[in-house]
């Protein structure tokens, strides 16, 4: 598992074995945090199964998402460079088993390993390069297009359709920095026009999405 994750790309398969034996299981059941906002905890987590949803809550408890990951995905990679609070909340959305690596036993390990240094700042600027292009998002597109966006970035094809996980109106509306009620229309009128199909708040993609509403 670790060799598919580009934190871990520089190591071959003894130093991976041995960064593993670091690593301690952790299971979290729905709705549990695994990471919450503020805090000054430094642990990275692996996902081997379930998923789990990243946001943060501003001054008047508006929510905003920036993302949900799942089986091969990681978070809290920050706190092991740094000492500095949690910048966002994670959250298992149903039953979540994990890897944990604490500060101290990475800090050891990166000394005798500095080739990780290398694989840890290709995937940092990696993550960067999402947030400038949601950003660029947020201020270059219009509501529709911003949900157009979510809704290719969540999908993927599974048995020859093109899918999302379990995604809700609300958690369009936090992704994309608009309302509910806004996001039920795009996507009705979606539907009506054949473009989307909704089975169970999965979203399934029928037909190439207008680029404009």
């Amino acid at each position: 598992m670790l060799s598919k994750i580009p934190l871990f790309f520089a190591l071959d398969s003894n130093t991976l074995e041995k960064l593993a034996s670091l690593m301690v299981k952790k299971e979290f059941k729905r709705n549990q945090a695994l990471i919450s906002q503020g805090d000054l905890s430094r642990s990275l987590f692996l996902i081997k199964t379930g998923r789990v949803k990243v946001f943060s809550n501003d001054e008047d408890g508006k929510q905003t998402i920036f993302a949900f990951l799942s089986a091969g995905d990681y978070c809290g990679e920050l706190s092991l460079l740094d000492a500095e609070p949690r910048s966002a909340s994670v959250v298992a959305l149903e039953k979540t088993v994990t890897l944990q690596l604490n500060y101290p036993q990475f800090d050891a390990f990166l000394k005798t390993h500095p080739e990780l240094s290398y694989s840890i700042f290709k995937a940092l600027t990696a993550r960067i390069r999402d947030i400038d292009e949601t950003i660029c998002s947020l201020t270059s597109l219009d509501i529709y297009g911003r949900v157009i966006q979510v809704l290719y970035k969540e999908s993927q094809e599974k048995n020859g359709k093109i899918v999302t996980e379990r995604l809700t109106q609300q958690d369009i509306a936090e992704m994309v920095g608009s309302s509910r009620e806004m996001v039920s229309r795009i996507l009705t009128e979606l539907r009506k026009g054949g473009y989307i199909d909704i089975d169970k708040k999965r979203i399934s993609i029928e037909k190439k999405l207008p680029r404009h509403w």
